[in-house]
C-alpha cells in the first residue's frame, strides 16, 4: 500500500507538471513568448553543443510561480525508469521580460552533456591552492551552479548579472546565509562572483555602482555570524575563481577555454552598442535580426534594464514586443 501511495504521487505530480507546460501554451501571446523563449535556449546550448559534435537536445519552456527558473533536464532517469526526452525549463511570471534566467538554465543542461560541473569541481579543489581548504571545498560544492551563472554570462553580459542580483538579493540574513550542503552559493558571495566575471571581461562599468550599493546595502564587516570569516575568505577567492572559470583550458571544451568558444566580449557594453547603431529600428523588428541575434538583443535590453538607460515600462514593453514577434514568425515558417 505505501509503494501504491508512493507511485501514485508521483504520477499525480508528473500530470500535474507537464499539464501545466501545455497549458501555458494555449494564449496565443504568451505562447509567442515562450516560443521565443525555446529559441533563445536552443540557440545557447548550440553555441557550445554544435562545435564539440554534441546533440543539442529539444527544449520547451513553461510559466510557474515563484522566483528562480528550474530544468528537468533532457537525458535524465525519471521515476518510472524512462529518459527524460526534452529540456523543460521553468521561467517565472516576474521574469518573463527580462529571462536571462532561462540561459542559466541550458547551462546546467550543457553541463550535464559535458561533465563540465565535475571537471570545475575537480579544478577549484586542485588549483585553489593559495586559499584555505574550506574555500576550495565551498567553491567545488557550489560547482554545479556557479557554470551555469558561467553559462548565462558568456551569452547574456551583465544582463545576466544584474537579473541574479534582483533574484537573490533579500534580508541580510538571506543574504549571508551558508547552507554548507546547498548547491547554491551564498548569495552574497555569488553576486560578487558575477560582477567579477564583468570587470575581468570589461573593465569599469555600471556593475561598479551595483557592487556598491550591493555591498553598502549588506555590510559584512556588520555581520555578526559564525559564518562571517568563511565568507569572508571566500571573498579573496573570488578574482582568482572568476580568472579558472573564464580562461582555463577544459578538457569538456576541447582543451579550450570557455571564451573560446562563446567570447563574452560579443555581449560587452561596446559590442552590443555597435549592434543596435548598426542594425538601428530594424534590430527588433526584422526576422533576419531576431532570428540571428536573438541573445544579444536579450543582452542589450537586460543590459539597459540593469543599467537603467532608459524608460524602464518602454525598455520591457519593447522586450516583449520583439519577443513576440520572433515566436509568432517561427510559428509562421
Amino acid at each position: 500500500m505505501l509503494q501504491l501511495r508512493k507511485s501514485y504521487i508521483k504520477t499525480e505530480q508528473t500530470i500535474h507538471y507537464y499539464t501545466l507546460a501545455i497549458n501555458t501554451r494555449t494564449t496565443p501571446g504568451l505562447s509567442a513568448m515562450l516560443r521565443a523563449c525555446d529559441i533563445l535556449c536552443k540557440k545557447s546550448m548550440s553555441s557550445i553543443l554544435k562545435p564539440l559534435g554534441k546533440e543539442v537536445p529539444p527544449v520547451f519552456t513553461y510559466v510557474d510561480k515563484g522566483i528562480g527558473a528550474s530544468i528537468l533536464k533532457a537525458g535524465l532517469r525519471l521515476w518510472d525508469g524512462k529518459v527524460s526526452p526534452v529540456a523543460a525549463i521553468k521561467i517565472t511570471q516576474h521574469n518573463l521580460f527580462r529571462p536571462t534566467a532561462i540561459i542559466h538554465e541550458t547551462g546546467h543542461q550543457v553541463a550535464h552533456i559535458l561533465k563540465w560541473t565535475e571537471e570545475t569541481k575537480g579544478a577549484f579543489e586542485k588549483e585553489l591552492t593559495s586559499h584555505p581548504e574550506e574555500v576550495r571545498k565551498a567553491f567545488s560544492n557550489w560547482s554545479s551552479e556557479i557554470v551555469a551563472d558561467v553559462f548565462a554570462f558568456i551569452h547574456t553580459g551583465y544582463a545576466a548579472v544584474a537579473a541574479l542580483h534582483d533574484v537573490v538579493s533579500g534580508s541580510p540574513e538571506e543574504v549571508f546565509t551558508y547552507h554548507r550542503h546547498d548547491p547554491h552559493p551564498i548569495s552574497y558571495i555569488r553576486v560578487l562572483l558575477n560582477i567579477e566575471m564583468c570587470q575581468h571581461s570589461y573593465g569599469s562599468g555600471p556593475w561598479n555602482k551595483l557592487e556598491d550599493a550591493f555591498k553598502q546595502n549588506y555590510d559584512i564587516q556588520k555581520m555578526v555570524s559564525g559564518d562571517a570569516a568563511i565568507i569572508k575568505q571566500c571573498e579573496l577567492a573570488i578574482k582568482d575563481v572568476a580568472k579558472l572559470l573564464l580562461k582555463r583550458s577544459f578538457i569538456c571544451f576541447g582543451n579550450k577555454a570557455i571564451h573560446q568558444l562563446v567570447n563574452p566580449e560579443h555581449v560587452s557594453p561596446r559590442e552590443l552598442e555597435k549592434l543596435e547603431k548598426l542594425a538601428g529600428a530594424a534590430l527588433y523588428t526584422s526576422h533576419a535580426w531576431l532570428s540571428k541575434e536573438c541573445l544579444r538583443i536579450l543582452a542589450l535590453n537586460g543590459y539597459k534594464i540593469g543599467s537603467k538607460l532608459g524608460h524602464l515600462p518602454d525598455l520591457y514593453k519593447q522586450q516583449e514586443d520583439w519577443m513576440t514577434r520572433l515566436g509568432y514568425t517561427v510559428e509562421m515558417n
